[in-house]
Protein backbone atom coordinates (compact mmCIF):
# COMPACT_ATOMS: atom_id res chain seq x y z
CA UNK A 1 0.00 0.00 0.00
CA UNK A 2 1.39 3.56 -1.01
CA UNK A 3 0.85 6.14 1.51
CA UNK A 4 0.96 9.69 0.14
CA UNK A 5 3.42 12.04 1.28
CA UNK A 6 2.21 14.86 3.66
CA UNK A 7 3.11 18.42 1.88
CA UNK A 8 4.09 21.69 3.49
CA UNK A 9 4.10 25.34 2.66
CA UNK A 10 6.63 28.10 3.69
CA UNK A 11 6.80 31.76 4.42
CA UNK A 12 9.83 34.02 4.11
CA UNK A 13 9.34 37.68 5.05
CA UNK A 14 11.28 40.64 5.30
CA UNK A 15 9.86 44.52 6.00
CA UNK A 16 11.02 46.18 3.18
CA UNK A 17 12.42 45.52 -0.79
CA UNK A 18 16.01 46.89 0.34
CA UNK A 19 16.21 43.94 2.76
CA UNK A 20 14.75 41.47 -0.43
CA UNK A 21 17.11 43.25 -2.90
CA UNK A 22 20.34 42.93 -0.18
CA UNK A 23 19.22 38.84 -0.32
CA UNK A 24 17.85 38.58 3.12
CA UNK A 25 14.97 36.36 2.17
CA UNK A 26 18.05 33.62 0.95
CA UNK A 27 19.01 32.46 3.82
CA UNK A 28 15.46 31.94 5.26
CA UNK A 29 14.13 30.04 2.17
CA UNK A 30 17.66 27.61 3.22
CA UNK A 31 16.14 27.18 7.07
CA UNK A 32 12.20 26.55 5.60
CA UNK A 33 13.65 24.06 2.71
CA UNK A 34 16.01 22.30 6.05
CA UNK A 35 13.07 21.84 7.74
CA UNK A 36 10.74 20.42 5.41
CA UNK A 37 13.78 17.79 4.97
CA UNK A 38 13.62 17.05 8.98
CA UNK A 39 9.77 16.48 8.90
CA UNK A 40 10.57 14.26 6.01
CA UNK A 41 7.43 16.20 3.90
CA UNK A 42 7.44 17.83 0.42
CA UNK A 43 7.79 21.83 0.64
CA UNK A 44 4.96 22.64 -2.58
CA UNK A 45 5.22 25.92 -2.17
CA UNK A 46 7.02 29.28 -1.04
CA UNK A 47 6.26 33.06 -0.38
CA UNK A 48 8.73 34.85 -0.62
CA UNK A 49 8.46 38.94 -0.15
CA UNK A 50 8.64 41.97 1.39
CA UNK A 51 5.63 42.84 4.03
CA UNK A 52 5.47 44.68 7.30
CA UNK A 53 4.14 42.62 9.81
CA UNK A 54 3.30 45.54 12.47
CA UNK A 55 0.70 45.34 14.83
CA UNK A 56 -2.42 45.72 13.44
CA UNK A 57 -1.85 45.03 10.01
CA UNK A 58 -1.86 41.75 10.01
CA UNK A 59 -5.46 40.97 9.69
CA UNK A 60 -5.36 41.43 6.07
CA UNK A 61 -2.22 40.51 5.40
CA UNK A 62 -2.70 39.27 1.32
CA UNK A 63 0.28 36.66 1.31
CA UNK A 64 -1.58 35.29 4.79
CA UNK A 65 -4.78 35.14 3.35
CA UNK A 66 -3.35 33.31 -0.09
CA UNK A 67 -2.05 30.55 2.25
CA UNK A 68 -5.09 29.97 3.84
CA UNK A 69 -7.07 29.34 0.48
CA UNK A 70 -4.47 27.43 -0.54
CA UNK A 71 -4.27 24.84 2.45
CA UNK A 72 -8.22 24.88 2.51
CA UNK A 73 -7.76 24.16 -1.03
CA UNK A 74 -5.30 21.57 -0.86
CA UNK A 75 -5.89 19.07 2.16
CA UNK A 76 -2.69 17.53 1.95
CA UNK A 77 -0.54 20.57 3.11
CA UNK A 78 0.04 20.05 6.87
CA UNK A 79 2.61 22.13 7.72
CA UNK A 80 3.27 26.35 7.23
CA UNK A 81 7.26 26.32 7.85
CA UNK A 82 8.24 30.06 8.74
CA UNK A 83 12.14 30.64 9.52
CA UNK A 84 11.56 32.42 13.11
CA UNK A 85 8.38 33.84 15.13
CA UNK A 86 9.15 37.48 14.33
CA UNK A 87 9.57 36.31 10.29
CA UNK A 88 5.60 35.12 10.73
CA UNK A 89 4.37 38.27 12.65
CA UNK A 90 5.36 40.72 15.68
CA UNK A 91 1.97 40.82 17.58
CA UNK A 92 0.66 38.54 19.93
CA UNK A 93 -2.92 38.73 19.73
CA UNK A 94 -2.59 38.40 15.70
CA UNK A 95 0.08 35.40 15.95
CA UNK A 96 -2.51 33.22 17.77
CA UNK A 97 -5.72 34.47 15.66
CA UNK A 98 -4.12 33.39 12.60
CA UNK A 99 -2.52 30.41 14.08
CA UNK A 100 -5.67 29.07 15.14
CA UNK A 101 -7.21 29.73 11.84
CA UNK A 102 -4.30 27.41 10.09
CA UNK A 103 -5.32 24.84 12.80
CA UNK A 104 -9.03 24.54 12.49
CA UNK A 105 -8.25 23.56 8.42
CA UNK A 106 -5.26 21.21 10.19
CA UNK A 107 -2.63 22.53 9.05
CA UNK A 108 0.48 23.12 11.85
CA UNK A 109 2.48 25.95 12.48
CA UNK A 110 6.32 24.98 12.62
CA UNK A 111 9.58 27.17 12.90
CA UNK A 112 12.62 26.23 11.30
CA UNK A 113 14.62 26.30 13.97
CA UNK A 114 12.61 24.11 16.03
CA UNK A 115 10.79 21.67 13.47
CA UNK A 116 10.75 17.98 15.96
CA UNK A 117 10.00 19.82 18.98
CA UNK A 118 6.53 18.58 20.65
CA UNK A 119 3.29 21.67 20.06
CA UNK A 120 1.62 20.47 23.01
CA UNK A 121 5.16 20.11 25.54
CA UNK A 122 4.52 22.88 28.24
CA UNK A 123 7.98 23.90 27.77
CA UNK A 124 7.59 24.40 23.69
CA UNK A 125 4.42 26.48 24.46
CA UNK A 126 6.31 28.70 27.06
CA UNK A 127 9.19 29.25 24.61
CA UNK A 128 6.97 29.88 21.89
CA UNK A 129 4.93 32.62 24.30
CA UNK A 130 8.13 34.52 25.13
CA UNK A 131 9.58 34.78 21.64
CA UNK A 132 6.17 36.36 20.35
CA UNK A 133 6.70 38.46 23.49
CA UNK A 134 9.86 39.29 22.39
CA UNK A 135 8.85 40.15 18.39
CA UNK A 136 6.23 42.49 19.73
CA UNK A 137 8.60 43.92 22.14
CA UNK A 138 11.02 44.65 19.25
CA UNK A 139 8.45 46.22 17.48
CA UNK A 140 7.29 49.06 19.73
CA UNK A 141 10.72 49.68 20.35
CA UNK A 142 11.07 50.52 16.28
CA UNK A 143 8.12 52.26 16.55
CA UNK A 144 8.83 54.75 19.30
CA UNK A 145 12.78 54.97 18.33
CA UNK A 146 12.40 55.00 14.20
CA UNK A 147 10.47 58.49 14.40
CA UNK A 148 12.64 60.29 16.65
CA UNK A 149 15.85 59.17 14.42
CA UNK A 150 14.35 60.53 11.54
CA UNK A 151 13.20 63.84 12.91
CA UNK A 152 16.53 64.00 13.83
CA UNK A 153 17.84 63.94 10.43
CA UNK A 154 15.23 66.23 9.41
CA UNK A 155 16.65 69.03 11.90
CA UNK A 156 20.19 68.73 10.17
CA UNK A 157 18.39 68.95 6.85
CA UNK A 158 18.04 65.17 5.81
CA UNK A 159 14.81 64.31 3.87
CA UNK A 160 14.48 60.18 5.33
CA UNK A 161 12.06 58.94 2.75
CA UNK A 162 11.66 58.44 -1.54
CA UNK A 163 12.74 61.61 -2.95
CA UNK A 164 10.14 63.96 -4.27
CA UNK A 165 9.72 64.54 -7.50
CA UNK A 166 12.82 66.16 -9.90
CA UNK A 167 15.12 64.47 -7.44
CA UNK A 168 16.89 61.30 -7.06
CA UNK A 169 19.06 59.23 -3.94
CA UNK A 170 22.72 60.01 -3.67
CA UNK A 171 25.15 57.57 -1.81
CA UNK A 172 23.90 59.58 1.56
CA UNK A 173 20.75 58.44 2.71
CA UNK A 174 18.48 61.24 2.93
CA UNK A 175 20.53 63.64 0.74
CA UNK A 176 18.82 63.60 -2.66
CA UNK A 177 20.04 65.26 -5.80
CA UNK A 178 18.61 66.93 -8.54
CA UNK A 179 17.32 64.05 -11.01
CA UNK A 180 17.77 65.71 -14.66
CA UNK A 181 15.64 66.26 -16.91
CA UNK A 182 12.85 66.52 -14.39
CA UNK A 183 14.63 69.02 -12.23
CA UNK A 184 15.24 71.33 -14.70
CA UNK A 185 11.46 71.23 -16.63
CA UNK A 186 10.15 71.72 -13.55
CA UNK A 187 12.34 74.20 -11.92
CA UNK A 188 11.74 76.45 -15.90
CA UNK A 189 7.89 75.63 -15.58
CA UNK A 190 7.95 77.26 -12.18
CA UNK A 191 9.59 79.86 -12.82
CA UNK A 192 7.81 80.99 -16.13
CA UNK A 193 4.68 80.67 -13.95
CA UNK A 194 6.07 83.20 -11.28
CA UNK A 195 7.20 85.84 -13.91
CA UNK A 196 3.44 85.70 -15.07
CA UNK A 197 4.89 84.07 -18.70
CA UNK A 198 2.43 81.36 -19.12
CA UNK A 199 -0.50 80.03 -16.64
CA UNK A 200 -0.16 76.60 -15.16
CA UNK A 201 -2.03 74.71 -17.89
CA UNK A 202 0.64 76.05 -19.93
CA UNK A 203 3.18 75.55 -17.61
CA UNK A 204 2.38 72.38 -16.98
CA UNK A 205 2.60 71.71 -21.11
CA UNK A 206 6.46 73.08 -21.07
CA UNK A 207 7.39 70.70 -17.90
CA UNK A 208 5.80 67.81 -19.62
CA UNK A 209 7.36 68.89 -23.15
CA UNK A 210 10.95 69.09 -21.66
CA UNK A 211 10.42 66.05 -20.15
CA UNK A 212 8.72 65.75 -16.95
CA UNK A 213 7.99 62.29 -15.96
CA UNK A 214 6.89 60.40 -12.65
CA UNK A 215 9.44 58.18 -11.06
CA UNK A 216 9.29 54.80 -9.49
CA UNK A 217 9.68 55.74 -5.75
CA UNK A 218 7.59 54.59 -2.83
CA UNK A 219 5.48 51.04 -3.29
CA UNK A 220 2.65 52.52 -5.38
CA UNK A 221 4.49 54.86 -7.90
CA UNK A 222 4.23 54.41 -11.42
CA UNK A 223 7.19 55.54 -13.57
CA UNK A 224 7.40 56.79 -16.83
CA UNK A 225 4.08 58.67 -16.91
CA UNK A 226 3.04 61.88 -17.67
CA UNK A 227 1.61 64.16 -14.71
CA UNK A 228 -1.94 65.67 -14.34
CA UNK A 229 -3.12 68.75 -13.72
CA UNK A 230 -4.02 67.31 -9.83
CA UNK A 231 -0.35 66.05 -9.28
CA UNK A 232 0.47 69.61 -10.70
CA UNK A 233 -0.83 71.20 -8.82
CA UNK A 234 0.16 69.64 -5.66
CA UNK A 235 4.10 69.94 -6.81
CA UNK A 236 3.03 73.96 -6.53
CA UNK A 237 2.48 73.73 -3.49
CA UNK A 238 4.70 71.81 -2.35
CA UNK A 239 7.35 74.07 0.22
CA UNK A 240 9.93 70.51 -0.59
CA UNK A 241 10.92 72.16 -3.76
CA UNK A 242 12.07 75.87 -1.88
CA UNK A 243 14.28 73.85 0.91
CA UNK A 244 11.63 72.89 3.60
CA UNK A 245 12.17 69.41 4.91
CA UNK A 246 8.96 67.80 6.98
CA UNK A 247 7.08 65.30 7.42
CA UNK A 248 3.38 64.77 7.53
CA UNK A 249 2.23 64.77 11.34
CA UNK A 250 5.18 65.63 12.61
CA UNK A 251 6.56 68.55 14.36
CA UNK A 252 9.63 68.55 13.03
CA UNK A 253 10.80 71.33 9.84
CA UNK A 254 13.50 72.52 8.93
CA UNK A 255 13.64 75.53 6.09
CA UNK A 256 17.09 75.40 5.23
CA UNK A 257 17.33 71.67 3.83
CA UNK A 258 20.89 70.29 2.35
CA UNK A 259 18.89 69.66 -0.72
CA UNK A 260 19.24 72.22 -3.73
CA UNK A 261 16.16 73.91 -3.80
CA UNK A 262 14.48 74.82 -7.09
CA UNK A 263 12.53 78.14 -6.18
CA UNK A 264 12.77 80.68 -3.04
CA UNK A 265 10.44 80.69 -0.69
CA UNK A 266 9.00 83.76 -1.85
CA UNK A 267 8.55 82.42 -4.87
CA UNK A 268 6.82 79.56 -3.27
CA UNK A 269 4.51 81.92 -1.83
CA UNK A 270 3.61 83.14 -5.77
CA UNK A 271 3.00 79.38 -6.91
CA UNK A 272 0.78 78.58 -4.04
CA UNK A 273 -1.69 81.48 -5.07
CA UNK A 274 -1.83 80.73 -8.23
CA UNK A 275 -2.42 76.73 -7.69
CA UNK A 276 -4.95 77.55 -5.22
CA UNK A 277 -6.57 79.92 -7.85
CA UNK A 278 -6.56 83.31 -6.54
CA UNK A 279 -4.83 84.91 -9.63
CA UNK A 280 -1.75 86.42 -7.50
CA UNK A 281 1.63 86.78 -9.80
CA UNK A 282 3.39 88.78 -7.38
CA UNK A 283 3.47 89.94 -4.00
CA UNK A 284 2.89 93.31 -3.14
CA UNK A 285 5.55 95.46 -1.53
CA UNK A 286 4.00 98.16 0.70
CA UNK A 287 7.32 99.81 2.01
CA UNK A 288 7.93 102.88 0.08
CA UNK A 289 12.16 103.08 -0.18
CA UNK A 290 11.15 107.13 -0.25
CA UNK A 291 9.55 106.86 3.41
CA UNK A 292 11.37 104.50 5.36
CA UNK A 293 9.91 105.82 8.57
CA UNK A 294 6.30 105.67 7.74
CA UNK A 295 4.08 103.27 9.76
CA UNK A 296 7.21 102.78 12.41
CA UNK A 297 7.14 105.59 13.98
CA UNK A 298 4.05 107.43 15.82
CA UNK A 299 2.59 111.01 17.65
CA UNK A 300 3.57 111.16 21.25
CA UNK A 301 0.68 113.27 22.11
CA UNK A 302 -2.00 110.22 20.30
CA UNK A 303 -0.20 107.32 21.84
CA UNK A 304 -0.38 109.28 25.40
CA UNK A 305 -4.44 109.92 24.54
CA UNK A 306 -4.47 105.58 23.79
CA UNK A 307 -6.12 107.35 20.32
CA UNK A 308 -6.44 104.81 17.36
CA UNK A 309 -4.31 105.50 15.03
CA UNK A 310 -1.11 107.30 15.94
CA UNK A 311 1.20 106.38 13.73
CA UNK A 312 2.95 108.86 11.20
CA UNK A 313 2.59 108.17 7.68
CA UNK A 314 4.78 110.12 4.74
CA UNK A 315 3.37 112.00 1.96
CA UNK A 316 4.31 114.29 -0.37
CA UNK A 317 3.72 118.51 -0.55
CA UNK A 318 3.97 120.94 -2.84
CA UNK A 319 4.76 124.71 -2.20
CA UNK A 320 1.67 125.53 -4.36
CA UNK A 321 3.68 127.50 -6.78
CA UNK A 322 3.28 127.29 -10.51
CA UNK A 323 6.54 128.88 -11.72
CA UNK A 324 8.32 127.87 -8.62
CA UNK A 325 7.37 124.91 -8.09
CA UNK A 326 9.09 122.56 -5.56
CA UNK A 327 7.89 119.51 -3.72
CA UNK A 328 8.70 118.19 0.16
CA UNK A 329 8.90 114.92 1.37
CA UNK A 330 6.70 115.05 4.65
CA UNK A 331 5.33 112.85 7.83
CA UNK A 332 2.10 113.38 9.49
CA UNK A 333 0.22 111.19 12.26
CA UNK A 334 -2.86 109.86 10.61
CA UNK A 335 -4.80 110.93 14.02
CA UNK A 336 -4.39 114.71 14.46
CA UNK A 337 -2.01 115.72 11.69
CA UNK A 338 1.10 116.77 13.39
CA UNK A 339 3.30 117.29 10.54
CA UNK A 340 7.55 117.31 9.89
CA UNK A 341 9.73 116.86 6.99
CA UNK A 342 11.51 114.56 6.30
CA UNK A 343 14.72 115.62 6.98
CA UNK A 344 14.20 117.12 9.88
CA UNK A 345 12.62 113.93 11.43
CA UNK A 346 15.44 111.77 9.91
CA UNK A 347 17.99 114.32 11.77
CA UNK A 348 16.64 114.18 14.72
CA UNK A 349 16.76 110.01 15.16
CA UNK A 350 20.05 110.12 13.75
CA UNK A 351 21.51 112.32 16.11
CA UNK A 352 19.55 109.70 19.25
CA UNK A 353 21.24 107.07 17.16
CA UNK A 354 24.58 108.45 17.44
CA UNK A 355 24.19 109.24 21.01
CA UNK A 356 23.99 105.36 21.64
CA UNK A 357 27.53 104.15 22.89
CA UNK A 358 28.75 100.67 23.58
CA UNK A 359 31.07 100.38 26.39
CA UNK A 360 33.67 97.82 26.60
CA UNK A 361 32.29 95.56 29.18
CA UNK A 362 29.22 95.91 27.41
CA UNK A 363 31.49 94.59 24.14
CA UNK A 364 33.08 92.13 26.10
CA UNK A 365 29.06 90.87 27.75
CA UNK A 366 27.78 90.46 23.84
CA UNK A 367 30.63 88.66 22.52
CA UNK A 368 30.57 86.06 25.28
CA UNK A 369 26.65 85.73 24.77
CA UNK A 370 27.02 85.50 21.30
CA UNK A 371 29.07 82.74 21.57
CA UNK A 372 27.12 81.03 23.45
CA UNK A 373 24.33 81.13 21.08
CA UNK A 374 26.40 80.75 18.22
CA UNK A 375 27.46 77.17 19.65
CA UNK A 376 24.02 76.03 19.40
CA UNK A 377 24.52 76.35 15.72
CA UNK A 378 28.00 74.38 15.04
CA UNK A 379 26.17 71.41 16.25
CA UNK A 380 24.54 71.42 13.22
CA UNK A 381 27.10 72.75 11.13
CA UNK A 382 29.21 69.79 12.69
CA UNK A 383 26.67 67.31 10.90
CA UNK A 384 26.86 69.09 7.53
CA UNK A 385 30.94 68.93 7.77
CA UNK A 386 30.79 65.54 8.66
CA UNK A 387 28.18 64.86 5.67
CA UNK A 388 30.53 66.60 3.38
CA UNK A 389 33.43 65.02 4.21
CA UNK A 390 31.78 61.51 4.07
CA UNK A 391 30.60 62.24 0.45
CA UNK A 392 34.15 63.35 -0.53
CA UNK A 393 35.59 60.01 0.78
CA UNK A 394 32.96 58.35 -1.18
CA UNK A 395 33.81 60.04 -4.29
CA UNK A 396 37.39 59.27 -3.94
CA UNK A 397 36.53 55.85 -3.10
CA UNK A 398 35.21 55.95 -6.47
CA UNK A 399 38.23 57.56 -8.12
CA UNK A 400 40.06 55.06 -7.05
CA UNK A 401 38.57 51.91 -7.96
CA UNK A 402 37.66 54.22 -11.62
CA UNK A 403 41.89 54.30 -11.56
CA UNK A 404 42.00 50.40 -11.18
CA UNK A 405 40.04 49.91 -14.05
CA UNK A 406 42.01 52.17 -15.98
CA UNK A 407 44.85 50.55 -15.22
CA UNK A 408 43.87 47.24 -15.88
CA UNK A 409 41.33 47.53 -19.22
CA UNK A 410 42.64 46.74 -22.48
CA UNK A 411 40.15 47.76 -24.62
CA UNK A 412 41.00 51.53 -25.92
CA UNK A 413 37.66 52.58 -26.00
CA UNK A 414 36.74 51.68 -22.37
CA UNK A 415 39.69 53.14 -21.28
CA UNK A 416 38.26 56.44 -22.86
CA UNK A 417 35.20 56.39 -21.20
CA UNK A 418 36.78 55.14 -17.74
CA UNK A 419 38.99 58.25 -17.92
CA UNK A 420 35.99 60.48 -18.67
CA UNK A 421 34.36 59.46 -15.42
CA UNK A 422 37.63 59.98 -13.87
CA UNK A 423 37.67 63.72 -14.90
CA UNK A 424 34.71 64.02 -13.61
CA UNK A 425 34.99 62.46 -9.96
CA UNK A 426 37.53 65.29 -10.03
CA UNK A 427 35.35 68.17 -10.46
CA UNK A 428 32.97 66.42 -8.14
CA UNK A 429 35.75 65.77 -5.54
CA UNK A 430 37.26 69.58 -5.70
CA UNK A 431 33.33 70.86 -5.34
CA UNK A 432 32.99 68.40 -2.45
CA UNK A 433 35.93 69.45 -0.54
CA UNK A 434 35.69 73.66 -1.08
CA UNK A 435 31.75 72.27 0.54
CA UNK A 436 33.37 70.25 3.40
CA UNK A 437 36.43 73.30 3.93
CA UNK A 438 33.69 76.35 4.38
CA UNK A 439 31.37 73.98 6.47
CA UNK A 440 34.62 73.30 8.92
CA UNK A 441 35.21 76.73 9.72
CA UNK A 442 33.44 77.26 12.14
CA UNK A 443 35.95 80.20 14.04
CA UNK A 444 36.02 81.71 11.01
CA UNK A 445 32.36 82.32 10.26
CA UNK A 446 31.93 83.88 14.11
CA UNK A 447 34.64 86.27 13.79
CA UNK A 448 32.96 87.45 11.05
CA UNK A 449 30.07 87.40 12.01
CA UNK A 450 30.76 89.50 15.17
CA UNK A 451 32.90 92.12 12.96
CA UNK A 452 29.67 92.58 10.86
CA UNK A 453 27.44 92.81 14.16
CA UNK A 454 29.77 95.49 16.33
CA UNK A 455 30.37 97.47 12.85
CA UNK A 456 26.72 97.89 12.52
CA UNK A 457 26.40 98.45 16.66
CA UNK A 458 29.23 100.99 16.60
CA UNK A 459 27.68 103.41 13.50
CA UNK A 460 24.13 103.15 13.88
CA UNK A 461 23.97 106.72 12.78
CA UNK A 462 24.90 105.57 8.91
CA UNK A 463 23.63 102.51 8.98
CA UNK A 464 20.81 102.02 9.92
CA UNK A 465 19.87 104.41 6.59
CA UNK A 466 21.55 101.73 4.50
CA UNK A 467 18.91 98.68 5.01
CA UNK A 468 16.19 98.07 3.59
CA UNK A 469 12.98 98.70 5.78
CA UNK A 470 12.15 94.60 7.64
CA UNK A 471 15.27 95.42 8.37
CA UNK A 472 14.92 98.53 10.08
CA UNK A 473 12.11 97.09 11.69
CA UNK A 474 13.91 94.66 13.34
CA UNK A 475 16.62 97.51 14.80
CA UNK A 476 13.92 99.41 15.74
CA UNK A 477 12.44 96.64 18.12
CA UNK A 478 15.52 95.61 20.16
CA UNK A 479 17.02 99.65 20.39
CA UNK A 480 13.83 101.50 20.98
CA UNK A 481 11.37 99.01 22.86
CA UNK A 482 8.59 101.58 23.01
CA UNK A 483 9.04 103.02 19.67
CA UNK A 484 9.97 106.33 18.15
CA UNK A 485 7.66 108.99 18.77
CA UNK A 486 7.42 112.66 17.52
CA UNK A 487 6.29 115.69 20.08
CA UNK A 488 4.02 118.28 20.04
CA UNK A 489 7.70 120.26 18.98
CA UNK A 490 7.98 118.53 16.23
CA UNK A 491 11.03 116.58 18.77
CA UNK A 492 12.67 113.33 18.39
CA UNK A 493 11.27 111.64 21.38
CA UNK A 494 12.51 108.45 22.37
CA UNK A 495 10.29 106.34 25.51
CA UNK A 496 13.13 103.37 25.78
CA UNK A 497 16.18 102.74 24.89
CA UNK A 498 17.84 99.56 24.95
CA UNK A 499 19.74 98.50 27.62
CA UNK A 500 22.82 97.18 25.55
CA UNK A 501 23.61 100.51 25.10
CA UNK A 502 24.13 103.54 27.14
CA UNK A 503 22.98 107.49 26.46
CA UNK A 504 25.94 109.55 25.72
CA UNK A 505 24.56 112.04 28.57
CA UNK A 506 25.32 109.38 30.90
CA UNK A 507 28.46 107.99 32.85
CA UNK A 508 27.68 104.21 33.40
CA UNK A 509 25.84 101.50 31.72
CA UNK A 510 21.94 101.31 32.99
CA UNK A 511 21.46 99.36 36.45
CA UNK A 512 19.93 95.98 36.01
CA UNK A 513 21.15 95.76 32.71
CA UNK A 514 20.13 91.78 32.22
CA UNK A 515 22.80 90.05 29.53
CA UNK A 516 21.15 86.57 29.72
CA UNK A 517 17.80 87.43 28.07
CA UNK A 518 20.18 88.13 24.78
CA UNK A 519 20.14 84.59 24.03
CA UNK A 520 17.80 83.47 21.25
CA UNK A 521 18.69 82.35 17.57
CA UNK A 522 15.95 84.73 16.34
CA UNK A 523 16.20 88.12 18.11
CA UNK A 524 16.94 90.09 21.02
CA UNK A 525 14.37 89.97 23.40
CA UNK A 526 14.76 92.98 25.55
CA UNK A 527 12.78 93.51 28.34
CA UNK A 528 14.73 95.29 31.18
CA UNK A 529 13.63 99.18 31.34
CA UNK A 530 16.59 101.58 30.22
CA UNK A 531 16.67 105.18 30.25
CA UNK A 532 13.49 106.82 29.72
CA UNK A 533 12.05 110.22 28.47
CA UNK A 534 15.32 111.44 26.12
CA UNK A 535 14.19 113.80 23.41
CA UNK A 536 16.47 115.00 20.30
CA UNK A 537 17.76 118.63 20.42
CA UNK A 538 16.79 119.10 17.15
Amino acid sequence: MTTTKEKAIALCRVSTQGQANDGNLVPQQQNVQRAADTLGVDLVKVWALAVSSRKGKNLKRKDLIEMLDYCKRYSSVKYLIVDEVDRFMRSIEEYYWWKMEFKRINVRLIHANRPDIDPDDDRTVFDELIDVYRAEQSNNERIHKTPEKMMAKIRVGYYPSNPHTGYKTSDIPGFHLPDEPNWSAMRNAFKAMIAGECDISEGLKRATKDGLRTKNYGPKAVGGKTIDMYRWKNLMMDDYYCGVVRLKDWPVVNRDGIHKPMITPEEHEILVAIAKNKGKRFIVDRNNPEFLLSNEAECADCVLANKPYPRLVGYWQNNGQTKNFKRYRRYRCRTCNLGVRQETFHAGVTEELTKLLLSDEQRDKLKKHMRKVWSSYEVERMERARIALGRVQLLKNKKSDAMDSYVAEQDVEMKHEIKEKIDTLKLEIAEAEKIAAEAQDFEKDFDEFIGYAFDIMDNLGTKWWQEDKATMRVYKQMLFPRGIQLSQDKKVYIPEFSVIYRYASTKIAPEGADFTRLEGPVRLELTTRGLKGLCSTN
